[in-house]
């Protein structure tokens, strides 16, 4: 091995023995610091032996780097002899180099010497939850079983003359009923990540189980669309859905992508010309149709646009991307009965996945919806342009 090299390993292994030193003085001081007390006598014993050592290691470290009188030269006396020796006219070419080891981040990486400062956790963003906001009938605590509407037809009078026996009329009766149908989610955790987060990934588990049931719901009350695609790809039916399914069957349709304030008052003339009364409307639409209705003027001289301050025609506008783009409903939501039935229970199951060292968090409930009358409701798009709602898996 060149005597160049036999230095460099040995101020490397002289670097590092006065690292190690530096670190265990570094854990006294933290020690001290965090029990907030001086030093024991045999921590003072170890400070000093560790000090005077760092201190012999730093004149080795002098000795090693000092340059050696036979072989060192200056760089004028170098350049010189490189000169003297070239032929005339020649070309001479000098490259200066060093020799550097840097010290980077990444050799304290996840060391505790750079200090890590932990945010909030950061939540799944959920836009357009509006199920609880429209109106809705919602019960909750239901029994189990069906739910069931009386209903009848209306009765019809005529105008006779003077004697004239009237006609036999008759009021029929029937019933709409519902049937629950169940929804759920299960979360699958080992103990390993349950016990090393200090309980940070269980209250999130039990935060987002309830979320999702409400995302599962949202979707399926405003979706236009009676199937859906499953994670897998494969086209199914939905058994839970909201009014717009059968609203979309015969939709109100626009002349263009916007739907023009016209348009709009003939959609909620629609509902209210079926006999509705109106107690719980509002428009839903995605947020694009809506900064679309924001921008669209009134007349040419008012200054008025479509839709202000969240409201169109003087009803409340939601939205929420489950509807679909360039689709606009108007409804009186006091028309769709909605139900969850018995309890909702949350089972953290710790013995049935036990062979995996994992603990089983399985959400169970029950829920019901059902339009009262159809006729409450309306959904516009543009002719022939039915745009379905989104393809996540939904109930």
């Amino acid at each position: 091995m060149k005597e160049k090299d036999k230095k460099k390993l040995n101020v490397r292994e002289l670097v590092n023995r006065y690292q190690e030193n530096c670190d265990r003085i570094q854990t006294i001081a933290e020690t001290c610091e965090k029990e907030q007390r001086e030093r024991t006598e045999a921590e003072d014993k170890e400070f000093a032996a560790l000090t005077r050592e760092n201190q012999l290691l730093q004149m080795k470290m002098q000795a090693v780097n000092a340059p050696n009188p036979v072989e060192a030269a200056s760089p004028t006396e170098q350049l010189r002899e490189v000169v003297n020796s070239a032929n005339p006219g020649g070309k001479v070419s000098i490259i200066l180099t060093r020799d550097v080891t840097l010290m980077t981040t990444t050799s304290v990486a996840d060391t505790g010497i750079i200090p890590v400062d932990e945010q909030e956790m950061l939540k799944p963003l959920r836009a357009g939850l509006i199920y609880d906001k429209v109106g809705i009938n919602l019960r909750t605590g239901l029994a189990a079983g069906e739910l069931r509407w009386p209903m009848h037809t209306k009765a019809v009078g005529q105008f006779a003359d003077e004697g004239e026996r009237l006609t036999d009329s008759k009021v029929e009766f029937d019933k709409l009923t519902v049937t629950p149908r169940r929804m759920g989610i299960a979360i699958p955790v080992t103990r390993e990540a349950l016990d090393s987060s200090q309980g940070v990934v269980e209250s999130v588990v039990r935060e987002e189980m309830p979320a999702a049931v409400v995302d599962l719901i949202n979707g399926a009350m405003f979706t236009t669309s009676s199937t859906f695609t499953d994670k897998d790809g494969n086209t199914k039916n939905r058994v839970v859905y909201g009014p717009f399914v059968e609203a979309a069957k015969k939709p109100f349709e626009f002349a263009a992508e916007v739907p023009t304030r016209r348009e709009l008052i003939r959609m909620k003339a629609k509902v209210i010309a079926a006999g509705i009364k109106l107690s719980h409307p509002c428009w839903v639409m995605t947020e694009n149709m809506k900064a679309e209705l924001e921008d669209t003027k009134v007349d040419a001289g008012s200054g008025r646009f479509v839709c202000e301050n969240d409201m169109i025609l003087g009803y409340p506008v939601f939205c929420t991307s489950e509807i679909g783009e360039d689709n606009v409903g108007f409804g009186d939501w006091s028309y769709q009965a909605a139900g969850f039935f018995g309890t909702t229970s949350l089972t953290v199951d710790p013995y049935t996945l036990a062979r995996q060292n994992a603990t089983d968090f399985v959400l169970n409930a029950h829920f019901a919806t059902v339009t009262l009358r159809k006729d409450a409701f309306v959904l516009g798009h543009k002719k022939a342009a039915a745009q379905a709602s989104s393809d996540m898996p939904k109930a």
